[in-house]
């Protein structure tokens, strides 16, 4: 019964989404321009973990077998159910049918077990998890994974990794490229509302409606967090490559954008003073300098941390956007959210760190190489954190490059000793990248990698938690993966035209709509 009444709604929304009303090309563009900050290495979300491209494709271009809801509850998305054995160690999934890639091809459970087996040799924390098991096939619709172990985290890692659990097409996975391990631009197909059509390198990205997408969900209630409904109004969802914050500014005051990603303090008064636009914040993600461990020991990295003026750091970069919280998580994750290790957060004492220093094998007529991607004011931060190094005697050496080629060189370790970033918000602490041994930086210290085993075993969401604190004071108080300078808030503006986007996480234009 449960699949006929599905059945019947997949067809009504089927037919809903044949034309839209047209009162709409009369009163609404068929094109909604943003301005985003950077772009990503490659945009294969499998692999790559960069916000932008994330924040662009996930849903929009991208789907996956579960997704989100604005709660952190897991929901279908390109699976109809799931069924989960009693000890979290069997996991089967029932496609939806009729769902259709951009190449026009019907998604089968031949797809999503390619997709997810490559997911789990791209995502390390994923892969420790679940051991030597890999999704198979049950049928052409169902698709199952079974462990001989509790896997209490994989359904929250396949709806919020930041290496997304994203399902392509087989023709996708196996035109993967030899050399970069990247699935090609042009084979970035998926089965949401928009598809990839043209990147045109520091320039822009372009993504067209897909007039064939197969919705779910009630027409007439709103997005959920990244679940629900998508109407895609609008035809064209144009990404422009904007790296300099005045540029995003003065675009959208002349009109030329109507969206902006990254509103930085010196305009946010402006903004914020016109009935015309719209500004919001939220809390986005953690502020981080990652350091190499296979260069570093940990007493030069605990020297920084007990050196490190979190307030002098993050005002360089993001003016007052920030807060200097010191979890891992964000406090809108109460199930996952602990102050253990606090003491120990950027503690402005260079005594302390001189301290450190001395028992470190650091030679300090050396420099600290660190790396960073031009745009987005990490190199005002890192000018403030030379100044500090200099009052314990080390000198830095910054790289400043774009963001493809310090995505390229931080996975050479002989290249340098930290490099700079943020990570977003996830939905479980496995998900913190910099926590895994194969991430750029190698987090592979025996101790911390058998806890995030115990973690992501463990029989109950309390043994978890009750684990996380543990690896999280760990960290503050020994191995110190990360230089952790807090949380970054992300201010948007956009023109009132705008209307129908949903905020969770990100922006989302799947219901937007830009009048005349």
């Amino acid at each position: 019964m449960a699949k006929k009444l599905f059945s019947l709604l997949m067809a009504l929304t089927l037919l809903a989404a044949l034309a839209l009303p047209a009162a709409f090309a009369e009163d609404y563009l068929d094109i909604i321009n943003i301005a985003d900050d950077n772009q990503s290495a490659s945009y294969d979300l499998h692999k790559d973990t960069s916000v932008n491209g994330r924040n662009m494709l996930r849903g929009t271009v991208m789907e996956q077998l579960v997704t989100l809801k604005a709660d952190g509850s897991i929901a279908p998305e390109l699976c109809e159910s799931y069924d989960v054995s009693d000890d979290n160690s069997a996991f089967t999934f029932y496609l939806r049918k009729g769902v259709k890639f951009h190449n026009g091809k019907e998604m089968t459970s031949a797809d999503v077990v390619a997709s997810l087996n490559r997911w789990l040799e791209c995502f390390g924390t994923a892969r420790k998890m679940v051991g030597d098991a890999r999704f198979t096939v049950v049928d052409d619709y169902t698709v199952s994974l079974t462990l001989d172990h509790s896997a209490i985290m994989l359904l929250d890692m396949l709806a919020g990794a930041a290496q997304a659990a994203v399902i392509y097409p087989v023709e996708s996975i196996e035109a993967v490229n030899a050399d970069t391990g990247y699935v090609p631009a042009d084979y970035i197909i998926g089965t949401g509302p928009y598809m990839f059509k043209e990147w045109a390198v520091d320039q822009y990205v372009l993504l067209e409606r897909f007039d064939d997408y197969a919705a779910y969900g009630d027409p007439d209630q709103p997005i959920d967090g990244l679940w629900g409904y998508k109407h895609a109004y609008t035809k064209t969802l144009k990404y422009w490559i904007v790296k300099d914050a005045a540029t995003r500014f003065n675009g959208l005051m002349s009109g030329e954008y109507d969206f902006i990603v990254k509103a930085t303090d010196a305009y946010l008064g402006t903004l914020r003073s016109m009935p015309d636009i719209t500004c919001y914040s939220m809390q986005t993600g953690m502020i981080n300098l990652v350091w190499n461990k296979h260069s570093t020991d940990k007493y030069l990295r605990l020297a920084f941390q007990a050196l490190a003026n979190a307030d002098d750091l993050n005002t360089a970069n993001y003016g007052s956007l920030y807060d200097n919280d010191p979890c891992f998580m964000e406090k809108s994750q109460p199930g996952w959210y602990t102050t253990k290790g606090e003491e120990f957060f950027c503690q402005n004492d260079p005594e302390k760190a001189k301290e450190l220093l001395a028992q470190s094998s650091f030679d300090t007529s050396k420099p600290l190489r660190i790396l960073t991607a031009t745009g987005g004011g990490a190199e005002a931060m890192l000018e403030v954190l030379r100044q500090e190094a200099a009052k314990i005697g080390v000198t830095l050496e910054i790289t400043a490059t774009d963001r493809t080629t310090m995505t390229s060189m931080r996975n050479d370790e002989t290249l340098y000793d930290a490099y700079f970033t943020t990570f977003s918000s996830v939905a479980v602490p496995s998900l913190r990248n910099f926590l895994s041994a194969d991430y750029a930086g190698w987090s592979d210290d025996e101790h911390l990698q058998e806890l995030m085993l115990q973690m992501t075993t463990a029989a109950t969401k309390e043994a978890a938690f009750a684990t996380w604190e543990e690896i999280q004071y760990y960290c503050y108080s020994d191995y110190c993966p990360i230089l952790m300078m807090g949380h970054f808030h992300q201010a948007a503006a956009c023109t009132n035209r705008l209307t129908g986007y949903n905020v969770f996480l990100t922006t989302n234009f799947w219901n937007a709509k830009l009048a005349k």
